[in-house]
């Protein structure tokens, strides 16, 4: 890799963990070396053509679901060869459907999807894969439910044509239109599809880069509904080195991992997300804390098998899950993400 404006080499060939040959395309970000590289085009045509066959960005947008099934919606897209490279949880404006939906403006149905989805909270994914615009629409199925082909998502979870699950692009110039309207950049993110965190009775879970890359987020959905949890706030971030450092600072020193946390979190896309317990006459961060378990899986395996680190971790690095440790650090790292992260 070399470095245009300095002219010289940033790095030679060298394996970066937590990176393979599916992470790699067009717009794209990745932490290569503790540095956030864009990805703007191929360096030569051979290797677009090596590598760029048929793959394909999309945008699809979860409409108002349980968790736990928007959880399975998440892993049936996983599973099927799709993957999530943007994510996250906002509510849509009348303005904001007319754009989503502006190829069925004129439709009979639009009514009702305005009735639907204003002020309501969605889940809007950018989605990457081969033929990822034909492939989403094919596992979606049918707008109607009812015609949908068994095992499609939409005979899964839908129920008419309106609470049909799931919205998808319909062609790749369109999928780009909704992505940049959906994801837009820091000046226009302040007024435009806002994070919901709500700052209130609450406490941060983030669902590690390795956990993401793993196709573990939908699990991990399920069982924190299942648990009896609300996920208010959800959003997608490439952390920066400094500032997984600074995240985990409280713990350089104590714990023997703090430098693989740090490396870990950030060797590529996460997903934080704003936990309030259902029970609001609870502590959302102490009773959570027990949900996601010991920070060792093999210890929470053997003493806590049904709490998300025993189900979904493989190390005390790659523990899968991070959760506020304390009460009082809940909203801290809720505001660390949702406030000072997404500026």
């Amino acid at each position: 890799m070399y470095d245009l404006k300095n002219r010289k080499t940033f790095v030679r060939r060298v394996k970066v963990n937590g990176i393979n040959l599916e992470n790699f395309y067009i717009g794209c970000t990745l932490s290569i070396l503790g540095r956030l590289i864009k990805i703007i085009d191929f360096a030569c045509e051979d290797t677009r053509k090596l590598l760029h066959k048929d793959v394909q960005v999309t945008f699809a947008m979860i409409k108002p679901m349980a968790t736990n099934i928007v959880g399975k919606i998440i892993t049936h897209l996983y599973d099927h060869g799709l993957r999530i490279s943007k994510m996250k949880k906002a509510r849509l404006t009348a303005e904001d459907i007319h754009v989503l939906y502006r190829s069925l403006v004129g439709d009979s149905t639009f009514p009702f999807l305005l009735e639907h989805l204003s002020g309501q909270l969605v889940y809007g994914m950018e989605l990457v894969g081969k033929e990822a615009v034909s492939n989403c629409i094919k596992m979606l199925g049918d707008r109607d439910p009812l015609k949908a082909e068994p095992g499609t998502i939409r005979a899964l979870y839908g129920i008419d044509s309106v609470r049909n699950c799931v919205h998808a692009a319909s062609s790749p110039e369109g999928a780009l239109q909704d992505i940049e309207y959906f994801f837009p950049p820091p000046p226009i993110r302040a007024t435009r599809l806002r994070l919901t965190a709500t700052l209130s009775n609450c406490t941060l879970c983030i669902v590690k880069p390795h956990a993401v890359r793993e196709g573990k987020l939908g699990t991990a959905l399920e069982i924190i509904d299942e648990g009896g949890f609300d996920v208010t706030a959800l959003n997608m971030f490439i952390v920066e080195m400094d500032n997984a450092a600074e995240f985990y600072e409280v713990y350089k020193g104590i714990v023997q991992e703090y430098k693989g946390m740090v490396e870990e979190l950030a060797s590529g896309p996460c997903v934080a997300m704003e936990i309030v317990a259902k029970d609001k006459s609870v502590v959302t961060a102490v009773e959570f804390r027990k949900l996601v378990g010991p920070a060792d899986p093999e210890i929470a395996r053997l003493l806590r098998p049904h709490t998300l680190r025993a189900k979904l971790g493989k190390t005390k690095v790659q523990n899968a899950i991070h959760c506020s440790d304390l009460d009082v650090d809940g909203l801290l790292e809720v505001e660390y993400f949702f406030k000072i992260l997404d500026l």
